[in-house]
């Protein structure tokens, strides 16, 4: 009987230990819970944030807001650990009226509190928008969007000459200040518009421009030499010739596994000077990682200036013999983190860094006429992903190759 007793023990313990599927008790009969109240609210940008009182009631599982948005009865919820609600995606300023629940756990709803918001100026209302023309094509750009709102930039063209504008390109952009180039155009008068869209389907007017693209070649590489400066660095890693500076320009001549490497633990910054041999002025630069290797990361560079030169100083010296063409740094589809660190990669960006890196040569404040006529371009690597953000000042540099696009002279 001892014995009896004692299994139904271990038995009865074994099944005790058993882990069960979580049962949450469900009352349907219970009654629909308070309701919340407001505390304040606060326009924003095509929208309001809602601040309410929780209730204290034991059945609460959450609040939603419900509301009118371009016609369509859309909800926002949130959890019963929190005590605000963004309503968002408003394309105007009109007042608006939004009905607050408190929701069961049985889903039932209390009774509705109403509140009235007017939201601020939409994002596609206040952000700045041009267009201009450009080397190839045309530049397509946003001045400040200081919202950081995640905008579409639709770009028309009337591609037949009969007034009827038709899409041409959409670009994507959380950026607050940008520039996108179409290229591949006739270098011809042609008429083109543009316009802003939110991902609620507001749109901004539209703006038109009547421009003639600008004729732009690929410069040619035949001649291209690297110039050996005094103060130039260009020694290659483990002394290979297989990474010297050459293969930047030797394209498909170059074996699979030949790119430009300079030697580990090279001081930075550091710099290298192409002569171009032939006169020509830059538009846009192109730059190939090396294959699979380096994405976003490591011995790649991020940041980097584009110097320009009809007679470079034999000596090496940055002096007046050199003027700026540009100040680039390695552009990412989906952004940088607000540290300025590299987050998470998305395939749009992996399809950028292999694919479709290049950097457009822009008047700036301190660049202001770069499309002077050059021989000689000196490329000096101020950070590599390595070194950016830190105090470290020596650092390997790896491109596969670069391209050079303008005009010639």
């Amino acid at each position: 009987m001892k014995r009896l007793i004692y299994s139904f023990v271990i038995l009865f313990a074994f099944n005790g230990c058993k882990e069960e599927g979580r049962i949450d008790f469900i009352d349907d009969q219970a009654s629909a819970p308070t309701p919340v109240e407001i505390k304040n609210v606060k326009n924003i940008s095509g929208g309001a944030i809602i601040t309410y009182d929780i209730p204290s009631d034991h059945n609460l599982l959450g609040v939603k807001a419900v509301y009118v948005r371009n016609g369509k009865t859309v909800e926002t919820k949130g959890s019963l650990y929190v005590d605000t609600l963004i309503v968002e995606g408003f394309g105007n300023t009109n007042e608006q009226e939004i009905e607050l629940f408190s929701i069961g756990r049985n889903e039932k709803l209390s009774s509705p509190v109403s509140v009235k918001i007017s939201p601020l100026a939409p994002p596609v209302q206040l952000v700045k928008f041009d267009l201009e023309a450009g080397f190839g094509g045309v530049v397509v750009g946003l001045d400040e969007n200081k919202t950081n709102a995640d905008l579409s930039i639709v770009l028309l063209a009337d591609t037949m000459g009969n007034g009827k504008y038709v899409d041409m390109q959409t670009f994507h952009t959380k950026s607050g200040k940008i520039k996108f180039s179409r290229r591949g155009l006739k270098i011809q008068p042609s008429k083109f518009g543009l316009y802003l869209r939110d991902r609620w389907n507001n749109v901004s007017d539209t703006i038109y421009r009547e421009l003639t693209p600008i004729e732009e070649v690929k410069i040619p590489s035949d001649l291209f030499r690297n110039a050996a400066l005094p103060t130039d660095y260009f020694l290659t890693a483990e002394g290979n010739t297989g990474y010297r500076l050459e293969q930047l320009w030797l394209g498909a001549d170059a074996s699979d596994n030949a790119f430009y490497a300079s030697s580990h633990s090279a001081p930075m910054p550091q710099w290298f000077t192409i002569d171009l041999g032939r006169r020509v002025s830059i538009s846009r630069i192109q730059k190939w990682p090396r294959p699979e290797y380096e994405l976003y990361s490591s011995t790649a560079p991020r940041t980097f200036e584009v110097w320009g030169s009809e007679a470079p100083n034999p000596n090496g010296s940055f002096d007046d013999s050199w003027f700026l063409i540009g100040e680039f740094e390695q552009f990412k589809p989906s952004g940088y983190g607000e540290g300025r660190e590299v987050g998470p990669v998305t395939d749009e960006d992996k399809d950028y860094w292999y694919n479709r890196t290049e950097f457009d040569v822009i008047p700036t404040a301190k660049a202001p006429d770069p499309y002077r006529p050059v021989t000689h371009l000196r490329i000096r690597v101020t950070s590599t992903f390595q070194t950016y953000g830190t105090e470290t000042n020596r650092s390997q540099i790896i491109i596969a190759q670069l391209a050079f696009w303008g005009q010639l002279k």
